[in-house]
């Protein structure tokens, strides 16, 4: 069979299985964002020569017009030997050069070679869509560079349920594997471009959510997915870089696993509060990680309390029609003509455009209110009902994005004021809001509450912190004292469970609506 890409591959059917099994088999990433369910409708190839049967799920995700023209699910698609002459074209989008939200420099003076006489480190933050990596100079406890990359696990599915599954059903290995991958890439290049000698690299500092850890590790996911969600373990622990992530040439450094809270609010969240100084405010302060997890932290220095909702992939752009994820042409930035009702977009890298990232599923959603082309039940007007609101030619708006989008908004809007209330305080009590996350990071948060994703009078005190969890992680480098507070506050902090709460039940229900405009 062969495949044309970015690159043409040939692969030998020698077996009846899925094409998606032969692009794992050959490390071509594939988007899956329903981890191979048939449902999500992102994994689409086009059939050059030979032929592949529709599957019951090409005729529910696929137009006719795109089965006459040759499309198929890959995770659907079956091959046998057969069809060894089957060509096929890859027709997702390229998702290799995703925008992430890394650190930032600070008073670096290295310009091209590391100093053969200081230590260096480096911090991970392992995000379900993408990863970050920092290099610190230890010696002089400044930040060099960071680099981002997508986390290929994606292909497993876009949330941890989806690759919890996977891995038990038997693919935790390649999981395993997957994640040292991109980890080894983006070490080797941070290594590389800066000269930095292997035996001066002697701290890696991990943030991530409980999940990734587990997978990062090779620990049995089993007990994540099912009550009462045990962790194998939450603590902080190190390892040899060999047995965390494979590598016999870094025996001098020491991978440290930061330590989490739940199953459902890991590492990142700590590293995320302890890069916010939450367990030293005077004053109460609220942390959201607006991911597909929804996690969120309340407290000062005297109490803490923690909680996560499934709010899902929709803000990173997963499980909407035309969603993807924030690389160069994905639609980020929406406006409506008040007379013509058409729109004006922005993409990113102003790009031809090719989809819907999560900052512009929101941006869309707020100016089609505004507009009023949607109402407060989420219905589009009838002129848009069926076919949705085109952004761009090919790439619509329609009334299942607009599902999506409002079971993700009132999940965390839900979970937000019942993490607030059972703190005992009024939002408007809040000394500062911390939203923390990349899609935090571009979000426009009047739109943001302009949909009633944030309460309007949380505003004026919401600021956007970027990636907290890598921020938490390069203090864990820089800061002596850091690897001895995080299990502290990791230990201290309060978990409430949201599954059998009323209130959440009740607020759910009612933040499905969206708010009326101003």
């Amino acid at each position: 069979m062969k495949i044309y890409g970015k690159e043409t591959t040939e692969i030998s059917i020698t077996r009846k299985c899925k094409v998606s099994e032969l692009f794992s088999e050959k490390k071509i990433y594939m988007p899956a964002q329903c981890g191979g369910r048939g449902v999500c409708g992102k994994c689409r190839i086009k059939v050059k020569s030979g032929n592949l049967p529709i599957t019951d799920a090409d005729r529910k995700c696929l137009s006719e017009k795109e089965l006459s023209e040759g499309i198929r699910l890959a995770c659907m698609a079956e091959v046998t030997k057969d069809r060894d002459a089957l060509e096929v074209e890859l027709q997702w989008n390229d998702e290799e050069e995703i925008s992430a939200v890394g650190g930032e420099k600070k008073n670096s003076t290295l310009s091209e070679k590391a100093d053969p006489t200081h230590k260096y480190g480096i911090a991970i933050d392992i995000g379900s869509t993408t990863l970050a990596a920092t290099l610190v100079d230890i010696t002089n406890k400044t930040e060099i560079d960071t680099l981002t990359s997508i986390n290929h696990q994606r292909s497993f599915g876009a949330d941890v349920v989806s690759r919890i599954q996977a891995s038990n059903e038997g693919h935790s290995a390649e999981l395993r594997i997957t994640i040292q991958n991109d980890l080894n890439r983006l070490i080797d290049s941070l290594i590389e471009k800066y000269s930095v000698p292997k035996e001066k690299l002697t701290n890696i500092m991990v943030a991530g959510n409980t999940t990734m850890q587990h997978l990062l590790m090779g620990y049995s996911c089993e007990t994540l997915g099912v009550y009462p969600f045990e962790a194998v373990s939450l603590k902080q622990e190190e390892f040899t870089a060999e047995r965390a992530l494979n590598r016999k040439d870094l025996d001098n450094m020491v991978v440290t696993m930061l330590p989490g809270v739940t199953t459902y609010v890991g590492a990142d969240i700590v590293s995320g509060m302890y890069a916010c100084d939450m367990q030293k405010s005077e004053k109460p302060v609220l942390l959201v990680d607006l991911g597909t997890n929804g996690e969120m932290a309340i407290g000062d220095k005297d109490r803490i309390l923690v909680t996560s909702t499934a709010a899902g992939p929709a803000f990173e752009g997963g499980n909407i029609s035309c969603g993807t994820g924030s690389i160069a042409g994905a639609i980020c930035n929406v406006e409506i003509d008040k007379e013509s009702k058409k729109p004006w977009i922005t993409t990113i890298d102003n790009a031809e455009p090719v989809g819907i990232c999560g900052t512009g599923v929101i941006e869309t959603a707020a100016v089609l209110l505004k507009a009023e082309i949607l109402d407060d039940t989420g219905m589009l007007d009838e002129e848009w009902f069926d076919d949705g609101y085109e952004l761009a030619p090919g790439i619509t708006f329609t009334e299942k994005d607009i599902r999506e989008l409002q079971l993700a908004k009132s999940a965390v809007r839900a979970g937000m004021e019942v993490l607030i209330a059972r703190y005992g305080i009024k939002p408007e009590e809040l000394d500062v809001v911390y939203i923390a996350g990349g899609f935090g990071h571009f979000l426009n948060m009047k739109k943001a509450a302009d949909i009633g994703l944030i309460p309007r009078v949380l505003l004026p005190k919401v600021k956007a912190m970027g990636n907290t969890s890598l921020k938490g992680a390069v203090l864990a480098l820089t800061n002596e004292k850091a690897l001895g507070e995080m299990p502290r506050i990791a230990e201290n902090a309060e978990e409430i469970s949201l599954a059998s709460d009323t209130m959440f039940s009740e607020l759910y229900m009612e933040y499905m609506m969206f708010d009326e405009q101003e």
